[in-house]
């Protein structure tokens, strides 16, 4: 409904955080946010399972000091779901009683690490990615079903299970050649834009813990972009990855005065879907 307050409830291995908003005829307009740090309590590299119950606690506190409305998104930290970009001219290409959502989970379904059978997948179209591409993303149903149960736990009803990955991109407005990397706690996601500013492929990295996460992830934007010039950055230290960049501009997506007094999504890049590229 119009205007009626919802929630966004982001987790990841060291941080969970929470986002009361209302639909507005502009878009999603950000009313009330917060989040808590893990520390040394986070589980580096363990089951989506883990990171729930880690943060289980964390939600329930911020949802009460923020008098958080029972509609919920659980959004899955980058490196939970699988995702691909696929054409839209592809899709038209196919048999006529085969469904475009059937196509999307063929083109899908080798790049998996498990059985396509196992994972929902979903696909997206937006501006911000662009004229004729769409986000296809596979996520594990178990996953899906443990993010509810877990939710409806803690008290949301019904809660929807999406990406934290969807959200930021949502946030970013399309500009040439450009690459995005948007980093999570232990992932890292590199889209790849075309010089029509259209995402033409994305790529997901795992970030260990004790390597040097700025020239990991400097080396694969290089590796998924045949010409690297401009890199956008959401998540991490825009000042850090310009080190191991040489020549290569990196820059921070959104301009740091402009969001000055508000939710910062160089932090959390989810928040970019607040902001719109438009300050």
């Amino acid at each position: 409904m119009w205007f009626s307050e919802k929630v966004l409830v982001f987790v990841d291995t060291r941080s969970a955080a929470l986002a009361v908003y209302k639909e507005t005829f502009s878009g999603p307009r950000l009313v009330r946010f917060a989040f808590e740090h893990f520390g040394s309590k986070a589980r580096e590299g363990g089951l989506f399972a883990d990171v729930l119950s880690d943060s289980r606690e964390a939600i329930g506190r911020l949802a009460r000091d923020l008098k958080a409305p029972s509609q919920a998104s659980l959004l899955l930290p980058i490196g939970v779901t699988y995702p691909s970009i696929v054409e839209t001219a592809s899709l038209g290409r196919g048999k006529a009683d085969v469904s475009q959502e059937d196509l999307i989970r063929f083109r899908i379904a080798p790049l998996l690490p498990f059985p396509v059978n196992l994972a929902e997948v979903r696909s997206e179209a937006a501006a911000s990615l662009g004229p004729g591409v769409v986000l296809a993303q596979a996520i594990l149903k178990t996953t899906i079903i443990e993010g509810e149960r877990v939710m409806e736990a803690i008290g949301f009803r019904r809660p929807r299970v999406t990406s934290a990955l969807s959200a930021a991109l949502r946030g970013l407005p399309p500009q040439p050649g450009v690459i995005d990397l948007i980093f999570g706690d232990s992932a890292c996601a590199i889209a790849v834009r075309d010089q029509g500013g259209a995402v033409e492929a994305i790529h997901l990295r795992l970030l260990v813990e004790g390597d040097d996460r700025a020239q990991r992830s400097m080396d694969e934007a290089f590796r998924a972009a045949k010409v690297a010039k401009d890199i956008r950055v959401l998540g991490e230290d825009a000042v850090a990855l310009a080190s191991k960049a040489g020549d290569v501009k990196v820059r921070p997506a959104f301009d740091e005065k402009a969001l000055r007094g508000s939710s910062d999504p160089q932090a959390f890049p989810f928040l970019a879907v607040f902001h719109q590229g438009a300050r």
